[in-house]
This record gives structure tokens, sequence and C-alpha cells, in this order.
């Protein structure tokens, strides 16, 4: 009987490290995908409030809303030509000439269309009972009833935005 043993890892020892490691990556790559929406909703989250601040502004030197001189009443897609038919002067570019925005505010998803419930853009919306900023946020859950007591009611069963800022 020889005393020569061989110095190394068994086929098990392996197999289980490659698991473990596996595991471990999933984990990982789950976590990040998270704080990566998280990341992109904190975004939308500023730019509706940067939108509302700067539509209150042009709403002290203007008298209205972004409305009357800005698009369709004030209503519609941001960026403008997000739907490909945007108004003769989109919301957006009416802040951007006043002076009130110093940029195109673009969802950080970075879609240039969308369909159905998946809808990553900015809209607005103006009536009487107020002006209001919308958006698809990603990590809140979307219902039929999110966007209730606001102009367009449709939006969420419609665009799936799940967010709103009032303006006025």
């Amino acid at each position: 009987m020889s005393r020569y043993r061989q110095k190394g890892f068994t086929i098990v020892e392996l197999l289980i490290v490659i698991v473990v490691i596996g595991i471990l990556a999933a984990i990982t790559v789950v976590a990040y995908n998270g704080v990566q929406s998280r990341a992109r909703d904190n975004v939308r989250k500023q730019d509706l409030a940067q939108l509302s601040k700067a539509t209150k502004l042009y709403a002290v030197d203007n008298g209205d809303y972004a409305e009357l001189n800005c698009g369709s009443s004030g209503n519609g897609w941001l960026p403008a030509d997000y739907d490909g038919a945007g108004p003769s002067l989109p919301i957006d570019t009416c802040l951007i000439n006043g002076g009130y925005l110093s940029k195109v505010l673009v969802d950080p998803g970075g879609l240039s269309s969308c369909a159905g419930l998946t809808c990553y853009a900015y809209m607005k919306g103006s009536c009487g009972l107020g002006t209001f900023y919308y958006a698809h946020l990603e990590t809140l859950p979307q219902t039929s009833t999110d966007l209730d007591a606001t102009c367009n009611t449709i939006y969420d069963t419609s665009y799936g935005m799940n967010y709103v800022v009032k303006v006025n």
C-alpha cells in the first residue's frame, strides 16, 4: 500500500463552489436591477418637481399654467414628440423658450415610444381640477385608480401612469 496521496480538490468540492458562486451572482444581479429602478424613479420624481416649479414660474409671468400658448391646451407628452404627433408648440419647448427650464427633461428609461401600460415618458394635463404632471414609476405598482381625482384618469389605464404631481 502506497502512502502517496494526490493533493487537490474533488469534483464534488468544485461543483459546490461553482453553485455557491452562481447563487451569489444571481442575488447580486437582482439587487443591482432593483437599485437601478429606484434610481430612475428618483430622477422621474425630481423631473416632475422641476416641471411643476417651471410651470408655476411660467404662470406668474404669463397668467396661465403653460396652456394657452404652449400647444394643445397645455396637455400632452414630454418630450413633445414622444407619440410622433407633438403639438405645434410643445410644452417643454415653451418652458425652455421662456427660460423656465434649461433643457428638455427626458424620462431616464430612454425609450422613444411606448406600448400599452409601459409608457416611460412624462405627461401634462390641465383641467378644472388643476394642472398635473404624470409619470410611470417602475417600483410603484400600477392600478386603474392611480389617477382618480386628476384631469386625465385614463392615463393610468391607457399608458400605465401611476405617479402624479399637482402644480396648482
